[in-house]
């Protein structure tokens, strides 16, 4: 059923495009010759993966089972393809490699300088998630690792593999400069300024994850029963954004005091703060990769602080 890969990735692209012509155009082949494709499928599968609907195509029940382990088989494929030549060569590959903002910024530079040292050969795909999203793309077979977010240890699919890296606080930070470190802080007085939400993105089939700071936020409602002025929803170009403005948001307190260009510090509240475990997840089939054993190394060693600094440097020099 699943023999074809290149059967398999045209399926993806009508389940992703959501219409035939759309998928037809992109594939740069007709649509008929598509539509065959999908029907041929559907016949191996002995049953409809789509269903019409006005705007076009939507996966069925059955669509929906089978999208996902197609792409769970084509990238253990590209996996397995990997090993191979990195068996013969050692040095070759592409990683995809998600990663919470602050992880983004605070970790994964330095990690990755280091890393493309010993094999300058292999290519990062880079991308800044939140811990829901990075883990909906890894299950889906998009992408090899995810870095960094609250890891509250919830079961995992087998295929993937949890660890812990570091315990880090969850605080309520600001730019050094923010008017509210002048004077001692009430809970009030947070209501007064715009907050930055980095963890509430889309993820899988449009579903809108709930974020850490809207949590906060509602605690924060309950106690005052005011509203916050705005909420910027956005990725990594929010820690740009704090360092220019009076924003607030919900970070992590400890890794943010390793991107000193930025200048972000935590308040003094005890509203939030949260210890918690935070590290890496990634794919069990990706372990037996030396090049992709060693960026892990790298990425524990500068998350752990033994490792910060540009590269050829060792941390506090």
């Amino acid at each position: 059923m699943f023999e074809k890969r290149s059967d398999l990735n045209k399926l993806l692209v009508v389940a992703e495009t959501g219409q035939i012509l759309s998928a037809a155009d992109k594939l740069a082949i007709t649509q008929p010759a598509l539509s065959r494709i999908v029907s041929k499928l559907e016949e191996q599968f002995r049953g409809r993966l789509f269903e019409r609907i006005p705007t076009g195509v939507r996966l069925t029940e059955l669509g929906s089972i089978v999208t996902e382990l197609a792409r769970r088989l084509l990238r253990e494929i590209e996996d397995a393809e990997d090993i191979v030549f990195s068996m013969v060569s050692g040095r070759s590959g592409t990683y995809r490699v998600t990663a919470g903002p602050v992880w983004m910024q605070a970790v994964l530079p330095s990690a990755v300088a280091r890393f493309h040292e010993t094999f300058p050969s292999v290519e990062l795909k880079l991308q800044t998630t939140a811990y829901k999203e990075g883990i909906w793309l890894l299950t889906n077979g998009k992408t090899d690792m995810h870095c960094g977010g609250l890891d509250t240890n919830e079961p995992l699919p087998p295929y993937l593999a949890r660890e812990h890296v570091l315990d880090t606080t969850l605080g309520i930070v600001a730019h050094r400069d923010h008017p509210l470190h002048a004077r001692r802080p009430t809970y009030g007085d947070l209501a007064d300024y715009p907050w930055i939400d980095f963890d509430a993105v889309l993820q899988g089939e449009g579903t809108a994850a709930r974020s850490l700071l809207a949590d906060l936020l509602k605690r924060l409602h309950r106690r005052t029963g005011r509203h916050v002025r705005t909420i910027i929803r956005t990725n990594s170009v929010g820690l740009f954004l704090m360092a220019t403005g009076p924003y607030l948001s919900y970070l992590s307190s400890t890794l943010i005091e390793n991107i000193p260009e930025f200048q972000l510090k935590p308040l003094p509240l005890k509203l939030g703060a949260h210890r918690y475990r935070a590290g890496i997840v990634s794919r069990r089939s990706t372990e037996s990769l030396e090049p992709f054993r060693y960026l892990k190394q790298m990425i524990r060693e500068v998350a752990q602080g033994r490792r910060f600094g540009p590269p050829g440097l060792a941390a506090g020099t």
